[in-house]
């Protein structure tokens, strides 16, 4: 069995998170959405990410 590939998403907007990760995961990622920067950051020095996707402009960074 392939292990899947872990990506970091980090999307302030609820709805484009959403729609990113289940995209995402449709393709057979294993996919980590947060909501802003600072529970991004908290997830990313917990995980090991093969890919991050981050919105740039967001609260809390």
């Amino acid at each position: 069995m392939e292990e899947k590939l872990k990506v970091f998403l980090c999307e302030d907007d609820e709805n484009l998170g959403m729609l990113l990760r289940e995209y995402l995961q449709a393709k057979g990622f294993d996919t980590d959405l947060f909501p802003d920067g600072e529970a991004g950051f908290k997830g990313f020095v917990k995980t090991k990410y093969d890919l991050c996707i981050v919105d740039v402009m967001m609260p809390k960074k």
